[in-house]
Formats: structure tokens, C-alpha cells, sequence
């Protein structure tokens, strides 16, 4: 029962996810092609001032509502109350910092675009509460559709100013357009009044406060990074960066977050039985892991080909950008079941630790990758701290359920050996039959198609191959038979 939950949670949470994001990446492609680099580098800034405002009063509830046992009415509108404060206090927060961002990167044009951005938490803070009830649930249909259609939205504001005004304003106007239309279709989906109120104000500060405390720590990180490129190699890298980075923001809003928000309610409405939480995680890492890796790893090969298409010659950099990305977030998104698994069963503070050793650690390594090496010296620090975050969370799932290292990398080994052949496949065809990457639209079109034909058919190949050599064991390539045996008896 739990199961199917879970999947049909997923499948619904996947196709919504696929939607938005196919409409998300058309609308990075349209403003690509009407805006320059430089303008995605403010926006990029005025972004991470944000990300870094609403970290520090971060206190996320509907996690909270959603880990409880029980929600009373008066859970449901101390959630809402926090929210509206909370997105209050972000705004004022972010107004302040306005000037004197604007000031320490050198323009004057991030004033403004900080102060515009202001009005998104102020928007999303006035959420519908009562909507988590349906994640509680497990029942994901009416997120799904809210996803879509927020995205339908903001694809519509980007596209037009743009296309009006050729001004980057069109980037953050789609963000609070967005923000607008998730908060109105809460509570016309959920059309159930929070009224204001404290009264359960404890109940969420022991739970809510670890795991806010912990977003601060990744958005210290994330942060770093942007400003440290931003400031020392400039906004026109940046811009290139903050693109590039997108196709990988893609996949974890695509692959991950899907996964990770049903695994949350799932591992929460079961922490009490520590062996089926077991049983459960490394069956999620194995599967979870099968599908991102060779997708991940796919994109960074094929990053010149993708850039190029999708955006033509002049963001050769977000190829670069991309071929680090891409892995990077393979390995971030794998790392990241266990924030699902620690948060579900009550151990937020556990994962803040490592999240704050995590970001104190990065920031002196990506300052001497950029000094030393550039962009290419910064990209290598980030892979170097999501190597190290993944060492964290595998520390982590073991002290809280017990599983051992070797059990949690264990279920990963034939998804790595079998991305490993793929991407000797691509580079062996790449090199000696295409001879190069090519040059003009229809090469790189023809390219990418045989690459990534080359690069699917190599990893299932060889992923089929290591299932039947180590004795056919429970795994992904059992799930995938048993929905082809299931799709042809339905026909």
C-alpha cells in the first residue's frame, strides 16, 4: 500500500514536474535569446540576496505539518501565521540589503531589482496552509496542477516583457507573477480560511528551526558562490554560470524534488517501524540513483551539443559551466534522500551540523579555486564539496537508522559501473567516429541524437548485463520488467 502510494505520488509529482520545467527551460531559452548574459548575472545576485534573506528567518512548516503525527485547525493557522511574518520580515530584509549589495558589486541597477524581488516573499508568505493537508495525504494531483500552472504564468510575464522591453526586469516581474498565481490557486484548490494565530507556536520551533537553520547553511554556500564569481570574474561570467547551472536546477526540480517530497511523507507515516524505513531508503537511493546518474551524467557529456542548440555559439561558457554541473548535481540529488530521511524521522539538527561544516568548508576552497584556476578552479571546488556533502550524508543515515556505509554504497555499484561504460561509449564516438563536436545547427542536432542514442543503449546494455552476472537481486531492472510485463497485458 505504502508503495503504491509513494509511486503514484511520484507519478504524479513527475509529470507535473516535467511540465513546468519543460515550460521553465522554454522560458530561460526565449530570454536567453532576448536579454544578454549580463542581465542573468543581476538577476543571479538580486536571486542569491534572497536566498540569504529568507534563510535567516527561515522556519519551513509545511514540512513541520507534514512530519506531525496529528494537525489540529490551530497547527494549520500558527503555520499560515508564521508564514505571513515570516514573508514580512524577508521583504524588509531584502529592501535594506538593496543599496548596499548594489554598492559592493558595482551596480546601481541591483537597487531596484533587489526591491522588486522583495515583493515575492511578501506574496508567497500568504500561501494556504491548509494546502499541506493534501501532501499529508499523499495525495499530490492538486500540487501537481498548482506546479504547471505557476510555471504557465511566469513563462507568459518573461516572454512578454522581454519581448516588449528587451529589459531584465522581465526576470524578476515572471518570479513575483509566479509567486501570485501559486498563492491565489492554494485557495481556490483548498478553499479553506487559516485564521491568525500563535497558539501552536512551540510545536513548530523544536522541528522547524533545525531545518531552517540548515537551508541558512546551503544558502551560504550557493551564495558564496555566486557573489565570489559575480565579484572576481564578473556579471557576464556570472550570467553564463547562473545559465548553465539552470539545466542542472532543471533536473533536480525534474528528478529530485518529485522523489524527495512523497519519500518525506512516506518515511514520516512509517518512522516508528525502523525496519521498513530501512528497507525503504536503500531501495529509494538504488532506484532514484539508476535514473539520475546516467541522466546527469548524459547532460555533461553532451554539454556543448545542448548549449549550443538550445542557445546557439555564444554561451560556449554555459557548456562549460554545464559539463560540471550536470555531475555535481547527480551527486547532490543522490546525497539529498537523506534530508528526507533525517527530517521525516525527527533529526533535522543532526543534518545542520554537516550542512554548516559543508558550507564553512567551501567557501576557503571555491576563493582558492577561482584565484588559482578562474571559473574552471571554481567549478572544481563545487565538485569538491558535493563529494564531501555525500560523505556527510552517508554518516548520517547511518547514525540515525543504523545502516552501514558499505550497505548504502553497495546498492549504488551497478548504476556506477554501468554510467561508467556510457560515458566511455559516448567519448569512444564522439572521438573516432564523429571526429569532434561538430559545427552548425544541423551537426550538432545529428550529434546529440547519436551520442545520447549511443549513451542509452550502452548503460541499459550494460546495466541488464551486471543484474543478470550478480544473480538477477531485487533492484530497478525488476521494477522496469514488471511495468513492460504490465503495459503489455493492459494492450
Amino acid at each position: 500500500m505504502l508503495t503504491s502510494k509513494i509511486l503514484t505520488g511520484t507519478s504524479w509529482l513527475l509529470a507535473s514536474r516535467l511540465v513546468s520545467n519543460v515550460l521553465g527551460l522554454a522560458s530561460t531559452l526565449i530570454a536567453a535569446r532576448l536579454l544578454v548574459p549580463e542581465d542573468f548575472g543581476l538577476m543571479a545576485i538580486g536571486a542569491s540576496v534572497g536566498a540569504m534573506a529568507s534563510a535567516i528567518v527561515d522556519l519551513p512548516v509545511g514540512a513541520a505539518l507534514v512530519q506531525m503525527k496529528t494537525a489540529t485547525k490551530a497547527d494549520f493557522d500558527t503555520a499560515w501565521t508564521i508564514n505571513v511574518l515570516r514573508g514580512a520580515i524577508v521583504s524588509m530584509l531584502m529592501m535594506a540589503a538593496a543599496w548596499p549589495v548594489a554598492l559592493i558589486a558595482g551596480d546601481p541597477r541591483l537597487t531596484g531589482l533587489v526591491m522588486g524581488l522583495a515583493a515575492y516573499p511578501l506574496v508567497a508568505g500568504l500561501r494556504n496552509s491548509w494546502f499541506e493537508q493534501y501532501v499529508r495525504d499523499m495525495d499530490f494531483r492538486r500540487e501537481a496542477l498548482l506546479d504547471v500552472v505557476t510555471k504557465a504564468v511566469s513563462l507568459a510575464v518573461v516572454v512578454g516583457v522581454a519581448w516588449a522591453t528587451r529589459s531584465y526586469w522581465a526576470l524578476p516581474l515572471s518570479v513575483v507573477a509566479s509567486a501570485l498565481a501559486g498563492t491565489l490557486l492554494s485557495y481556490i484548490l483548498r478553499p479553506q480560511l487559516p485564521a491568525f494565530s500563535l497558539a501552536s507556536f512551540r510545536k513548530f520551533f523544536g522541528f522547524s528551526v533545525w531545518v531552517g537553520l540548515g537551508n541558512v547553511a546551503d544558502s551560504v554556500r550557493d551564495a558564496a558562490t555566486t557573489f565570489s564569481i559575480g565579484r572576481f570574474l564578473g556579471t557576464s561570467k556570472l550570467g553564463a554560470y547562473a545559465v548553465g547551472s539552470q539545466f542542472g536546477e532543471r533536473l533536480e526540480l525534474v528528478l529530485y524534488a518529485p522523489m524527495e517530497r512523497t519519500l518525506f511523507a512516506a518515511f514520516s507515516s512509517i518512522q516508528e517501524d525502523a525496519g521498513r524505513v530501512r528497507a525503504a531508503y536503500l531501495r529509494a537511493v538504488h532506484i532514484g540513483f539508476a535514473i539520475i546518474l546516467p541522466v546527469c551524467a548524459g547532460m555533461a557529456l553532451l554539454s556543448h551539443e545542448i548549449i549550443a542548440v538550445a542557445l546557439g555559439p555564444d554561451w560556449s561558457i554555459a557548456a562549460l559551466v554545464l559539463s560540471f554541473s550536470a555531475p555535481i548535481t547527480a551527486i547532490y540529488l543522490i546525497s539529498g534522500l537523506s534530508n528526507a530521511l533525517a527530517n521525516a524521522l525527527g533529526h533535522p539538527k543532526v543534518l545542520f551540523r554537516y550542512k554548516l561544516i559543508s558550507a564553512l568548508l567551501h567557501i576557503p576552497v571555491l576563493t582558492a579555486g577561482i584565484f588559482s584556476f578562474g571559473l574552471i578552479g571554481g567549478l572544481c571546488a563545487c565538485v569538491l564539496t558535493a563529494l564531501g556533502w555525500y560523505v556527510f550524508s552517508i554518516h548520517t543515515v547511518s547514525r540515525i537508522t543504523g545502516l552501514s556505509r558499505l550497505e548504502q554504497v553497495s546498492v549504488l555499484g551497478r548504476t556506477i559501473l554501468a554510467a561508467g561504460a556510457m560515458t566511455a561509449a559516448v567519448l569512444a564516438v564522439r572521438g573516432l567516429v564523429l571526429g569532434g563536436p561538430g559545427e552548425g545547427l544541423t551537426q550538432w542536432v545529428s550529434h546529440a541524437f547519436i551520442l545520447a542514442s549511443t549513451g542509452a543503449l550502452t548503460y541499459v546494455t550494460a546495466h541488464a548485463l551486471l543484474w543478470h552476472a550478480a544473480g538477477r537481486p531485487p533492484g530497478i531492472e525488476q521494477v522496469a520488467i514488471s511495468f513492460l510485463e504490465g503495459r503489455f497485458r493492459s494492450r
